[in-house]
C-alpha cells in the first residue's frame, strides 16, 4: 500500500528507514510517499517541487516492483499538478528503473546520478544560453575564447568583482553564472541584479542564470547547508561532472575560475572541482581589504551589526545604491 507521510510519526518512521539505508532525510520536502507491507515500511521516495529524490527500498523487497509503484504514483501526482519537467537525484543502482520510465541520464558518478524527464531539459537550457551569448557577442562560441565563473554573490562584493575582472581580462568573453536557488539571505532577483550592475562596465561579460543543473538543491544541496560529509562530497563531485561534461563542451568553455576559500566546506568543494576539471579550472587568491579577505559573509556580518556604511565599502560602487536599498529594506523587515 502506498501512503503519504503526513503525520509526525510517519515522517519519523521514514527518516529512520532512510537512515538505515544510509540516506539523510530530505529537508522540507513537498511530499513523501512510502510503501507499507504488514505494518512496516518497505520503500519510500520524496520530492521537492520538480526534484525527485530519496528513493530507497528494503533489500528484502527489491524485485517486488516497490520502487516502480512509488515512482509511478509520484510522477502521476506531479503530472496532475502541472509539472512539465521532472528532475531526479538517485543512487546509481536505480538508474535503469528511471530509464525504463523514460527518464534521461544527465550525468553520473559510480555512486549517484541525475536524470531528467520533460521540458526544458538540459540540452534546451544550454542551447538557449548559447543563443543568448552568440547574439550578444556576434560570433559563434566555438570561434571565441570562452571563460566562466559560477557565483552566488550573497551579496556581490569587491572580491567577486575582482575575480570576475581578472578572468574577463584573460578571455574574449566571460560567462558569469549566478546561482538561481533561493536559499540565501539575498534573493536570486536581488543577487543577479547586483551582479549585472557590478559587471556593466565589463563589455565582454555576460551574466546568466545558473539553471537547476549547477550548485542547486538538485546537484549540491550541502552548499546551502554548509555541510560536506561523505554523501555531500558525492553530490559535489556530480555537480562538477555536470559542468565538465555538459556545460563546458556545449558552451565551448575553456576554463572555469574560482577564488581561494577559508571555509572548510568550500575548500573541499574547490578541491573536488580541481580534481574533476583538471586543466579546465584555475584558482586565484581572494582579494583582501585591511588584511582580511573580502567575502560575502563579512558583508553579511556587518549588516547584522547594523554597519551598513562599513558594508558599503566592500561592495562595488556600481551597485551600492541598489545594495543600500535592499539592505535598508531588510533591516526594516521588508521582503
Amino acid at each position: 500500500m502506498i501512503r503519504q507521510a503526513l503525520l509526525k510519526a510517519e515522517r519519523a518512521a521514514v527518516a529512520a528507514f532512510l537512515s538505515a539505508a544510509g540516506l539523510t532525510p530530505p529537508v522540507d520536502p513537498t511530499e513523501t510517499l512510502y510503501a507499507e507491507e504488514d505494518g512496516r515500511i518497505v520503500g519510500t521516495v520524496s520530492r521537492t517541487g520538480e526534484i525527485v529524490s530519496h528513493l530507497a527500498v528494503d533489500p528484502d523487497w527489491r524485485g517486488e516492483a516497490v520502487a516502480s509503484r512509488l515512482l509511478t504514483e509520484t510522477v502521476s501526482r506531479m503530472n496532475a499538478e502541472g509539472f512539465r519537467r521532472r528532475l531526479v537525484y538517485t543512487r546509481a543502482e536505480y538508474v535503469p528503473l528511471f530509464e525504463s520510465m523514460h527518464f534521461k541520464k544527465v550525468a553520473a558518478t559510480p555512486q549517484v546520478a541525475i536524470l531528467e524527464n520533460g521540458d526544458p531539459d538540459l540540452d534546451a537550457e544550454l542551447a538557449l544560453i548559447r543563443v543568448l551569448a552568440e547574439r550578444r557577442f556576434g560570433a559563434p562560441l566555438a570561434d571565441l575564447d570562452v571563460g566562466a565563473i559560477v557565483v552566488n554573490c550573497n551579496p556581490m562584493t569587491k572580491g567577486h568583482l575582482g575575480l570576475i575582472a581578472h578572468a574577463a581580462g584573460r578571455h574574449a568573453i566571460l560567462l558569469v553564472f549566478v546561482l538561481e536557488e533561493d536559499r540565501s539571505v539575498f534573493s536570486y532577483e536581488e543577487r543577479i541584479a547586483m551582479v549585472q550592475l557590478g559587471c556593466q562596465a565589463l563589455e565582454n561579460v555576460l551574466v546568466l542564470p545558473s539553471t537547476k543543473y549547477v550548485v542547486s538543491s538538485l546537484t549540491f544541496p550541502g552548499y546551502f547547508l554548509k555541510t560536506m560529509d561523505e554523501r555531500e562530497e558525492e553530490h559535489a563531485r556530480l555537480d562538477a561532472v555536470i559542468f565538465r561534461d555538459r556545460f563546458m563542451p556545449a558552451l565551448h568553455i575553456r576554463k572555469r575560475w574560482i577564488g581561494t576559500e577559508s571555509d572548510p566546506m568550500m575548500q573541499k568543494y574547490n578541491a573536488i572541482l580541481k580534481s574533476t576539471l583538471g586543466d579546465g579550472i584555475e584558482e586565484i587568491v581572494r582579494y583582501e581589504r585591511d588584511g582580511a579577505p573580502i567575502s560575502a559573509s563579512r558583508v553579511r556580518k556587518l549588516l547584522a551589526e547594523g554597519r551598513i556604511e562599513d558594508a558599503l565599502e566592500l561592495v562595488p560602487e556600481a551597485n551600492r545604491a541598489l545594495f543600500r536599498a535592499i539592505a535598508e529594506a531588510k533591516s526594516h523587515g521588508k521582503p
